[in-house]
């Protein structure tokens, strides 16, 4: 595990996985190590070590693999289309023309706005995994909403469905506290031993 000194730039909390094969590490920023009480910081690190024995990694290295494969068969084909039809008009010869890059730039832009629903949704899958994974291995779902209520000081906590789908990357606040109660209650046992 290594830690980050975040404070000077920043309030935020924040723990990542970083690296691949025997690179891979665990980081938690200072901001968690300071302000995140003990429960909090278990439940992180229960959510990091779920992405790495999910393997979350290697997962989404392939996901993006298809992804940057997908947008230049859809460069390929759509500038390919565009030249035929307009090329003449804009005085743009084939492919390789340097007065080609605004198009490029421009049928880009529409490719990833186009997929940033697709892209969230897969990353906010992996972290739903592993919130799952780290409530589970910590057996502190409390440290998870009280992780959630901190995240919520910087991400809106409580965003209509489709803002979530489109936009959010992460679970939202609201349903990442929903989730760590929902456990509770559902395994009440577990955690009432713990208390006593």
């Amino acid at each position: 595990m290594w830690e980050i000194d975040a404070s000077r730039q920043t309030t935020r909390m924040s723990a990542n996985v970083s690296g691949f094969g025997k690179t891979l590490r665990i980081t938690m920023n200072d901001n968690l190590l300071r302000r995140g009480s003990l429960e909090e910081i278990e439940a992180i690190m229960g959510h990091e070590m779920g992405h790495y024995l999910l393997n979350h990694i290697p997962k989404s290295m392939l996901f993006f693999l298809v992804v940057i494969v997908s947008v230049f068969a859809y460069l390929k084909w759509s500038l390919d289309w565009s030249l035929r039809r307009w090329g003449a008009k804009w005085g743009i010869r084939d492919i390789g023309d340097p007065a080609v890059l605004p198009l490029v730039v421009l049928l880009g832009s529409i490719f990833f706005f186009i997929l940033t629903p697709v892209l969230n949704t897969e990353i906010r899958s992996q972290e739903a995994e592993a919130d799952s994974f780290g409530i589970n291995a910590s057996r502190q779902p409390d440290g998870m909403a009280q992780a959630a209520i901190h995240l919520g000081e910087y991400r809106k906590m409580r965003p209509g469905r489709i803002e979530e789908f489109v936009f959010f990357d992460h679970p939202s606040g609201y349903n990442r506290i929903h989730k760590a109660m929902q456990c509770k209650a559902e395994n009440l046992q577990l955690f009432t031993g713990q208390q006593q």
